[in-house]
């Protein structure tokens, strides 16, 4: 095709037509733009195709990763609650009169010692932040996913750093072998007898007031959290399931 253009651009000049050749040359110069043009134009098309297809990818990992925390977030709530209520119950105790030291240590036994280590996966916002493939979210839902792992990051920094103050708090009122679960002293009663009579109560039920006064606190901040967290989630969902549906 070169060779063919070249011919007819050497049969012009040795017939002296100067002015047919240049109006030759620039069509052709204009022919290889326009070429050029459409060359580039199939390749920002195939670009875009496999961008939008990846796209489709991400959005149906992200739905997945956003059910398994919405489950995650709605077990943390249940196990919550349980925790609240039962130090609730605690806080209840004193509003009765002339409490004995037994009866307060035996309520502190029965207030739930464990507590939610948060520990969120978001594989697929890690993915797009690593990769730089986060660029190809539209504005408005990267923005979102980009806000939501901050806020579940830093709150999960949060209450693991407060519950790790509560456990050191607790380790203060069982080593005064007060602890329900110091199963051993239950099932040796003379021992339990001399353990007791060993320790002053009052200190073991201050460090216990103060460790379950961070991990009440805690769980309550955390029991909200999580419910905005299952909001924004379906705020979320809503936005990336009306993609997909718009590029079916």
């Amino acid at each position: 095709m070169i060779k063919f253009f070249r011919k007819i651009r050497q049969n012009l000049l040795m017939e002296n037509k100067t002015g047919k050749y240049f109006k030759y040359a620039f069509g052709e110069i204009v022919l290889v733009v326009i070429g050029i043009l459409i060359a580039l134009s199939i390749n920002n098309w195939n670009e875009n195709r496999k961008e939008q297809n990846q796209l489709q990818i991400y959005y149906k990992q992200i739905i997945s990763d956003l059910d398994e925390q919405k489950i995650y977030s709605n077990s943390g709530i249940t196990q919550l609650d349980s925790n609240i209520a039962s130090y609730v119950q605690y806080k209840n105790l004193f509003e009765t009169k002339n409490l004995a030291t037994d009866d307060v240590i035996d309520a502190l036994n029965k207030v739930k010692f464990a507590s939610i280590y948060l520990s969120f996966r978001f594989n697929t916002m890690e993915t797009l932040q690593s990769t730089g493939d986060i660029k190809i979210i539209p504005e408005n839902i990267r923005n979102k996913l980009i806000t939501h792992k901050s806020k579940i990051d830093e709150w999960t920094i949060i209450n693991n750093g407060n519950l790790n103050i509560y456990l050191n708090g607790l380790l203060k009122y069982t080593e005064k072998g007060i602890g329900s679960f110091s199963s051993r002293l239950q099932e040796q009663p003379d021992l339990k007898k001399a353990i007791k009579n060993d320790i002053k109560p009052i200190e073991a039920i201050l460090a216990a007031e103060s460790a379950f006064g961070v991990k009440y606190f805690t769980e309550r901040q955390t029991r909200q959290f999580l419910k905005e967290i299952l909001e924004e989630i379906e705020t979320m969902k809503k936005l990336i399931n009306s993609e997909l549906k718009n590029k079916k």
